[in-house]
């Protein structure tokens, strides 16, 4: 699920949530200092995708995405749609450019968002990266050696479009929704090799993170939690529709 023309997961990352002023959610007690050092010495790795290096520590970030659409074989139903819809608009470029000089197509995604493939694309992902922790490390102790403390993050993105909420009855406005199911809580419980995760969320009209340590008294807290405790009848995924359009600037005669 890659189709940006950023260069890596690094620039990813650092464009869309440390470029600028971003919201930060937690449900740790984090140590700022610590976690600010974390961020400010990310450098460019591969398995893992990015390395921060300071004092006595080497903190490995794997980079991956999620949505709640419909996942098959060729992907997300929503990177399907993206896709399509990209690929139309090349056309209508390709075949008017020259009789027009603006050209815009409104279009639409169809949602295909659900709850139960909300949690199932998540803890899919999750667990293949988990499956790859050893690997991580096996892979820093070799460039670095062992004398440092090395630690595994993980940086999900959740890029389904407008973002995941919910909708408590009795409340006025949704909540933003992270992928914290019973089960998944339960997965992160046994795979302590998992130091933290942030997710990062488009949310309506901003990005946002969130950080969790995955310790016993975070995962204690999300699990006692109501806010995590959402049924198929309170989940809410928004509709996108697209607008996409070229403007042919004429050459200056001289």
């Amino acid at each position: 699920m890659k189709g940006y023309t950023i260069v890596n997961e690094l620039d990813t990352i650092v464009t869309r949530y440390f470029s600028k002023d971003t919201i930060a959610i937690t449900y740790s007690e984090i140590d700022e200092e610590e976690f600010n050092k974390m961020i400010q010495n990310m450098g460019y790795y591969e398995r893992p995708d990015i390395l921060s290096i300071y004092d006595d520590k080497i903190v490995g970030i794997e980079h991956f995405e999620f949505d709640s659409y419909k996942n098959t074989r060729k992907g997300s139903n929503y990177k399907i749609q993206e896709n399509f819809i990209e690929q139309k608009f090349n056309k209508m470029i390709n075949s008017k450019t020259n009789k027009k000089n603006e050209i815009v197509n409104h279009d639409q995604i169809i949602n295909t968002s659900n709850l139960k493939q909300y949690y199932d694309n998540f803890k899919k992902i999750l667990i293949s990266h988990i499956n790859n922790i050893d690997e991580y490390i096996e892979h820093i102790v070799s460039n670095y050696g062992s004398e440092k403390t090395i630690e595994i993050w993980f940086f999900v993105e959740d890029v389904t479009p407008l973002g995941n909420y919910y909708l408590k009855k009795g409340n006025c406005s949704p909540g933003l929704l992270l992928p914290f199911s019973k089960e998944i809580i339960d997965i992160l419980r046994n795979n302590k090799g998992i130091k933290g995760i942030i997710f990062g969320v488009y949310a309506m009209n901003e990005y946002k993170i969130v950080i969790c340590y995955n310790d016993e008294k975070t995962l204690n807290k999300i699990e006692k939690d109501d806010y995590f405790k959402v049924d198929d009848s309170e989940f809410l995924s928004l509709n996108p529709q697209t607008t996409s359009f070229v403007l042919l600037i004429p050459k200056n005669k001289k």
